[in-house]
């Protein structure tokens, strides 16, 4: 089982806001041993906390934000890629801003700052996670699934509504190969979508200094592409940092076709809940608590709908095992009726 490991000194980097366009200061830190990773706001009373888990994403346009109450931090999906790639779990994201700085577009910045910190092995060790089935979820063009697999595997394809700009690619991430095949892959825009990101006051950091910029069949960039299929690479270093939501390293092949922010953080909701699966069943024929008496006034709460759909295609589980005790209602759900 591999360590937790988390960095071994403080870093820090200073650039712009993607969508503010103003400038943030973003530190680097330790953190001890199952803390994961936690996003700090150094600007506000008390320095307010997030962790980087996938309870917390409140909205994925665009990018991928997280929430806690009134706080706020949006397009964590980059530096959490550096993160992950790296094999890193453990770290405390300081900001002055709502936001870390875009760097270049890539998370070949953040990537660069874990390396000079250096990595600090704990003694601790951390699960990976392993799928016991395959998940499958469909949203909109976005197509994803998730197999078992004894490391991570991506294989993507992505391209515009027009069908414009398809590319495909297969890979297995290690913390070598996500620095070498992922990690400089820049972000892109086509033209009329940023258009109309800036009119609604989103991306007012954007700039060909930070994103490939696509208008009509011409590709406007201020170097020349860092890999002839860059655009694919960045949605699979998207994948990696919305899959960090997770909170472990995951041991599973995903396929995505059209992936997006909302896809990656359902199908990481998705993975999480078929790793709780196990637990919630051996809770079900738990012995009852001792006070039956239910709080008044308590509204059953019901789980959220989704405008997606997933499927947990996971064989059936056995609901009787050896030494059971089964209440009267637990009967008449096996019963037939």
């Amino acid at each position: 089982m591999p360590q937790q490991q988390t960095l071994q000194q403080p870093v820090s980097f200073s650039g712009i806001g993607l969508h503010s366009g103003n400038r943030v200061n973003m530190t680097l830190l330790p953190a001890a041993a199952n803390s994961g990773i936690v996003f700090r706001r150094v600007d506000l009373d008390g320095g307010p906390e997030i962790e980087a888990r996938a309870e917390h994403v409140v909205d994925t346009q665009r990018s991928t934000t997280l929430g806690k109450g009134a706080l706020r931090i949006h397009t964590v999906e980059h530096v959490l890629a550096a993160f992950s790639g790296a094999g890193v779990f453990n770290a405390v994201i300081e900001l002055d801003a709502p936001e870390p700085p875009i760097g270049d577009g890539s998370a070949r910045q953040f990537a660069q700052l874990i390396r000079e910190a250096g990595i600090f092995a704990q003694p601790d060790p951390i699960e990976p996670l392993r799928l016991s089935a395959p998940i499958e979820l469909s949203l909109g063009d976005t197509q994803m699934a998730a197999f078992p697999h004894d490391s991570l595997k991506l294989t993507c394809t992505s391209a515009d509504k027009g069908g414009r700009f398809t590319q495909f690619l297969a890979l297995e991430v290690t913390p070598e190969s996500w620095e070498r095949e992922l990690s400089h892959a820049r972000t892109f825009g086509f033209l009329e979508e940023i258009e109309y990101l800036y009119r609604n006051g989103l991306i007012r950091g954007a700039s060909l200094e930070n994103a490939i910029i696509v208008r009509d069949d011409a590709v406007l960039t201020n170097e020349p592409l860092r890999y002839a299929e860059e655009f694919v690479r960045h949605k699979m270093l998207d994948i990696v940092g919305d899959l960090s939501l997770i909170g472990r390293p995951l041991q599973a092949h995903i396929v995505a076709v059209k992936p997006s922010h909302q896809g990656n953080t359902e199908l990481a909701r998705a993975i999480l809940a078929q790793a709780r699966k196990p637990l919630e069943t051996a809770q079900t024929f738990s012995p009852p608590p001792t006070s039956l008496d239910k709080p008044a006034g308590k509204a059953e709460s019901r789980p959220a709908k989704s405008s997606s759909t997933v499927t947990n295609s996971a064989p059936t589980e056995t609901l009787v095992r050896d030494g059971a005790t089964i209440e009267t209602e637990g009967v008449m759900r096996l019963l037939p009726h």
